[in-house]
């Protein structure tokens, strides 16, 4: 988990920035040391294990009584109990990209035009090609030794980003890709830019991980990473505007221009007229119509572009601003440093999956819709089903008085009028249940969607108010950012912005807080309601061999309303497995609250006894 708030986090980028523009020789300088600072902290975690254990097989060949003391002191267990763990920490391992894999004999004209670009860019040999559902493009590079490298590099395609751009546009995205990591990029900038994602990678890896030795990594890494991150973040950001140049260079200025548009607002142009018709077809029908993939190739092919609602998303486009959430420019950004302007969007008249995929494109097709159809069946069939029963609940709910309506028939009839009739049958039931539950967060949420959809900003009261739900910051972050935007009113937008960056640093905090109990922690006797203790106590006795128990809190700062509790208990008659029987207690437990579960007599039996010295017996 990063050390940085996001508002220190830009503010570093600005002062890397100002240091670039005024001194960049240095900042450079500045930049190659900090990143070599990640090798040595690695290096010379390595370097301290083999000299310990260089020392320690030295105290035995030249002293065998320094050997002996260490030996019976235990102390020679405990060192080398040390070099394991922290060997172990260090092998950190790195999933392989998983996907659609391409043969060089099954698509020879692929594989050519990689190969031409990669002697062309003097880049990395390309291992493996993998095509994937999204509309992007991607060179992986996987660490095969973890943090020390050996990296084995992946071409990641889309395959709907095939079937949508012409052979020259896709060209132009490979060699923007390859561009990264070419010979004629700068070897400095290609450099800093494997760092970058390595040291990320690294970070997220150690985050995951449990052991002392990983901790300790984890919490260099977790200052370092985003430190090392932010201040190569000036240099990342001209990395894509050399990319970009890159292929311009290689295709031609326009065709890269087209590229970018087409990446930029083809997508949501396809996830509005193709996906969203395509999905909608399970309120009908209780299997897909037809393939998904197969009607993506008929739906380009069939319906060109609509030219008004394409320029009407190209605007959209070109007003938004460059961001510091991604080094990423934004379209209007990039399509200036390439010298061009957004031009119109048509179908190609022969895509790239055709040029390059060849015979082998009609069986790449067939497996991508045989795979989506497999992995998608069963949440197709859930939606028909719960489509059909809801409206045929709705339709009884029609015509009835809000007023006469229980909590929970009000809340379906508000969220099925507003799912399969319209938002203005939906907003008054919506007001009515908000009126009974001020406090709800989902129901304002729904309220401020139908209320900004209209333009009228008092959605931003409960939008503030659905804000404070963990599960709908994000939602509730962009809309509002978005709507203030569209306003014009771009200060108000960007506090919105900024407030919901402490609010999400908040749950962040709150989660770190509900991640673990440990044997230091301050546990104190539990504030818990009776009706909700005497529940607790009631599911406890419907289990075997659960005796005592007892029951203690941990203060938490954030999110109090929340509380977190740590339960022991003791085991009655013989058990074959205290684990598995902590793991079942813990799972059988329907009580509101974060519960942590310890048993008397297993691995966290010194918690326990804390929990029984601190908390009080509830069973």
């Amino acid at each position: 988990m990063s050390s940085m708030s996001e508002e220190e986090f830009v503010k570093r980028i600005r002062q890397a920035e100002q240091e670039t523009a005024t001194h960049p020789r240095r900042y450079l300088v500045k930049l190659a040391l900090f990143a070599i600072l990640g090798y040595v902290a690695i290096f010379g975690v390595l370097m301290a294990l083999v000299g310990l254990a260089g020392g320690l097989v030295a105290a035995a060949f030249f002293s065998t009584a320094l050997f002996l003391i260490l030996l019976k002191k235990k102390l020679v267990f405990v060192i080398l109990l040390a070099i394991w763990v922290l060997l172990k920490a260090l092998w950190v391992r790195f999933e392989a990209p998983q996907g659609y894999t391409l043969k060089r004999k099954e698509c020879p004209r692929l594989f050519e035009e990689i190969d031409r670009l990669s002697r062309q860019l003097k880049a990395v040999r390309i291992h493996r090609v993998i095509l994937d559902n999204n509309l992007n493009a991607a060179v992986v590079q996987h660490p095969r030794l973890g943090v020390f490298g050996w990296n084995r590099n992946y071409l990641i395609v889309g395959y709907p980003l095939m079937l949508t751009l012409s052979p020259e546009e896709m060209r132009s995205v490979l060699a923007h890709e390859f561009g990264h990591l070419s010979g004629n990029h700068s070897r400095f900038h290609g450099w800093i830019y494997r760092v970058r994602l390595s040291w990320h990678r690294i970070m997220v890896a150690f985050d995951g991980a449990e052991s002392w030795g990983a901790s300790l990594m984890r919490r260099f890494f977790n200052w370092y990473s985003p430190r090392f991150e932010a201040y190569s973040f000036a240099l990342a950001r001209s990395n894509e505007y050399e990319a970009d140049a890159i292929a311009a260079r290689l295709t031609s200025p326009a065709t890269a221009a087209r590229a970018l548009v087409n990446v930029y607002a083809t997508a949501p142009y396809i996830d509005d007229h193709y996906w969203k018709t395509y999905f909608s077809k399970a309120d009908e029908t209780s299997e897909p119509p037809f393939a998904p993939f197969a009607g993506l190739a008929r739906f380009l092919d069939d319906n060109p572009l609509g030219r008004e609602q394409m320029q009407e998303r190209i605007a959209e486009e070109m007003q938004v601003q460059t961001h510091y959430a991604n080094t990423h420019p934004s379209l209007r950004d990039r399509l200036r440093n390439l010298g061009e302007t957004p031009t119109d969007v048509t179908v190609p008249e022969r895509n790239a999956a055709e040029a390059w995929l060849g015979e082998r494109g009609r069986q790449v097709m067939a497996d991508f819709d045989r795979e989506w159809l497999t992995a998608n069946g069963e949440a197709w069939r859930a939606r028909y089903e719960y489509v059909a029963n809801a409206r045929a609940e709705l339709q009884k709910l029609e015509g009835c008085d809000p007023a006469e309506l229980g909590d929970e028939a009000l809340w379906d009839y508000a969220c099925w009028s507003r799912e399969f009739v319209s938002d203005d049958q939906a907003l008054p039931l919506f007001m009515a249940f908000r009126e009974r539950h001020p406090d709800a967060t989902g129901c304002a949420f729904y309220l401020a969607c139908i209320l900004l959809k209209r333009g009228d900003e008092a959605g931003l009261e409960p939008l503030a108010l659905a804000r404070t739900n963990p599960n709908l910051i994000g939602d509730c972050a962009r809309f509002g950012y978005q709507f203030l935007l569209d306003q014009g009113r771009q200060a108000e937008a960007e506090a919105w912005w900024q407030d919901s960056l402490k609010q999400q640093e908040v749950f962040v905090a709150a989660h770190k807080e509900r991640q673990g109990v440990g044997r230091k922690e301050a546990l104190v006797k539990p504030e818990i309601e009776r009706d909700r203790l005497d529940d607790l106590v009631a599911q406890l006795k419907r289990i075997p061999k659960v005796g005592k128990v007892w029951l203690a809190q941990k203060p938490v700062q954030h999110m109090p309303e929340d509380p977190v509790y740590v339960l022991a208990f003791k085991t009655r008659g013989f058990v074959f497995s205290r684990a598995k029987l902590q793991s079942r207690v813990a799972e059988s437990l329907e009580v509101e609250g974060t519960f942590f579960v310890v048993c008397r007599s297993g691995d966290a039996k010194a918690l326990a006894k804390k929990v029984i010295k601190r908390g009080q017996r509830i069973a």
